[in-house]
């Protein structure tokens, strides 16, 4: 978890888009091994929202590119 705070420490130097094109990548990132942890619980309607919020965060992020 450190490792990713000290990405997030880094944002004050970005642009208002690049930021929050990195804030939507690291919540798809920790999204991403939340589903992980569920898939290895066998929580699968827990695993699917966490699949579908990482899909999301992707998505956003991606149009921050576009719109940047």
């Amino acid at each position: 978890m450190a490792k990713a705070q000290d990405g997030l420490d880094t944002l004050g130097s970005l642009s208002g888009a690049d930021e929050r094109r990195e804030r939507l990548a690291y919540l798809a990132d920790l999204t991403l091994a939340l589903k992980e942890m569920a898939d290895r619980e066998g929580c699968a309607v827990l695993s699917a929202l966490l699949s579908l919020s990482h899909a999301e965060a992707l998505r956003q992020a991606g149009a921050t590119r576009e719109f940047a």
